[in-house]
Order: C-alpha cells, then structure tokens, then sequence
C-alpha cells in the first residue's frame, strides 16, 4: 500500500513495544465477536496515545507498570514488564517504579510485582547477583556521631578494612567489591564529606580535613588497625593516613592516585565545580561501575594487590618509623586478608 491508515500506524507503534510475537498473536487470533474491539485499541490505545509526543517511550512504558500495578491486572503487567526488559530500560527504572507503587499501590501489590519482574528477569537471563539481607552479608548504612557526620555502610566479619572513593563518586563505588570481600572480612564503606549522603560543611575542603575524617571514622568505628583502600582521591588519604596515623593502620592499598593533583587536573576540576555551583547543585554528581567495568568476583588474594602491571600498590607502614611515612612494597606475606 502506498501509506497507512490509523490502525496500521498504531500496529507499528503496538509492534515497537510489544513485540512482534505478540502482536502477531493477538491480532490473528481475533473473531467477528472481538475484532472492531481489537481495532479499537490499535487505533487509539496505540496511535492515539503511545504516538503522543508529549512523553518519551520509556516513560510511558514506566507508566504502564505502574498503572497495572496498581489495578492488579497482572496479565496486562507481565505483558508490558517483559516488553519493558526485553527493550533494553535500565534495571534501576524498573525498580525505582515498583519501590514507587509499593507506596501508592500497597505493599501486597509490589511484592506480586516484584516476583513476577523477577521470574521475568531470571528467564531472560538478566537476573542482578544475589543480595542477601542474612546477618554478616547485610550492608547497614548509618551515620557517624563526630560532626561533620559520615555516611557508612558496614558489611561482613573478619579482618577490618576500609574502603575511600574517588571524587565526586559516593560508597556505593565499592558495592560489588564490598560484597566479594564480605564472607572473609569486615568492610566498611564510607562517603566522603560533601560526597553522597554524608554531610555538606562549607568549603573548600582540605586534603588535611579529608584525611581527619577518615581518622575519626576508624576511630569511632572501633576495629583498627585496618586494611585502608583508597582510589584516586581516596589514595591521597590512604597515604595521609599513612603519614599522620599509621597506628590506625595495618596496611593500604592505592589504587590509580599520587601524592597530588597535578596544576591542569586542579583546573580541570575547578572548571567542573563551578559549573555545579552556578547549576545550584551543592553535590559531584555521583557515578556507579559503568556496564564495561570489571567487577570482582571474588575477594582478591594478596598477590593480586601487588601483581606486575596492575596500577596499584599495596604497602605499609614501617614499624621503625612511623612519622616519616616511607613504604615497602607488599611481597604476599605481610599478614594481608586472603
């Protein structure tokens, strides 16, 4: 045909969304009992409405969910779910929107949404790591009592050790890394101040006052001496520590750092804070493992934190002379966690 009518237009769009599968059954099924109710719908359910401008695909997807969610039409949300995750929507979103109707739609409404999600995610093969919510693997998430207050989380038993982001990244950097290490270790994330959910004192912040609030976090948390790992701006308090407070410690890593920011990385970062700061955001945007990071899979052995050709270190403090800071390089057997 040289151009489509209004129900050819809304098959398209029906076919976007659903599927081809779907489509195809649903409209070769039909009889003379239900097929003006099927043109119907084509028609306007699908041109009339999901060809609106007003609101992109994803959103209207999301919608859909929650909608059916909340009139337990539990047909038409499995429909749309698996359409939902088989197009690609992030995880999160899908998330987001059922902890969302858990408030509006009931509780009992969610976890029905949530097991039929889940049985589609498992099917589809797109199902997250476990999580468990059991004593010892459970991540609880408070906040320090010394000002200015730190949001922690704390996860596992065993050998204590820290773990200080990157800047403008928060704890949940170190999510899948903080539960390799859990089965053997107690691990304690954190976010620095101005980071994430911990406090906003007013700035500018110190290299001095980052590594004081790392200080006092051990010390509150009560389980030194630690196994520190800082990345990046967390390395540069791994090796305050180091300097300052090694009694605190028993023994870091730093991971892709120095001992300073070079002048152009300094202008480079001046340049993005003031951006955020003319915006009104008071916080760095913050950043999970993007899709192509390599996740651990299991907690690393001594000699991968000292393996040839990797870009970190693992050292500590010599017991000779604590103030002055200097380093030996880890050799595997200087009491690491393994």
């Amino acid at each position: 045909m040289d151009r489509q009518d209004d129900f050819e237009r809304g098959v398209s769009n029906r076919r976007a969304v659903l599927g081809d599968e779907w489509v195809d059954q649903s409209l070769g099924g039909t009889t003379q009992f239900n097929a003006d109710f099927q043109d119907l719908v084509t028609r306007h359910a699908w041109l009339d409405i999901w060809g609106r401008p007003g609101l992109d695909v994803v959103t209207r997807r999301l919608l859909v969910l929650g909608m059916t969610m909340a009139a337990a039409r539990w047909e038409e949300f499995e429909l749309h779910c698996k359409a939902t995750v088989r197009a690609g929507v992030p995880l999160e979103k899908i998330r987001e929107t059922l902890m969302q109707g858990a408030i509006y739609c009931g509780v009992p409404a969610a976890n029905t949404a949530f097991k039929i999600t889940t049985k589609i995610l498992r099917d589809e093969g797109k199902l997250p790591p476990a999580s468990p919510l059991t004593a010892g693997v459970r991540a609880a998430v408070h906040h320090t009592f010394s000002a200015p207050q730190l949001r922690v989380a704390i996860q596992g038993r065993g050998t204590p050790v820290v773990l200080s982001h990157a800047l403008g990244a928060d704890l949940h950097l170190w999510d899948d890394f903080a539960a390799a290490l859990a089965p053997h270790h107690e691990v304690l994330r954190y976010d620095h101040r101005g980071h994430g959910g911990s406090a906003v004192p007013a700035g500018p912040y110190s290299q001095d006052e980052l590594v004081d609030d790392a200080a006092r976090l051990i010390r509150e948390w009560g389980r030194g001496p630690v196994v520190f790992v800082g990345l990046s701006m967390g390395g540069m308090v791994a090796q305050g520590l180091a300097v300052r407070h090694p009694e605190l410690l028993r023994g870091v890593v730093i991971a892709h750092s120095s001992a300073r920011y070079p002048d152009e990385v300094r202008s480079m970062w001046a340049q993005r804070i003031a951006a955020i700061e003319q915006g009104g955001r008071r916080r760095l945007p913050m950043r999970r493992w993007s899709a192509g990071s390599r996740r651990p899979s299991a907690p690393p052995s001594p000699r991968w934190w000292s393996a040839p050709g990797r870009r970190c270190c693992a050292a500590r403090p010599r017991a000779t002379s604590p103030a002055a800071g200097r380093w030996r390089r880890s050799t595997g057997s200087n009491g690491w966690p393994a």
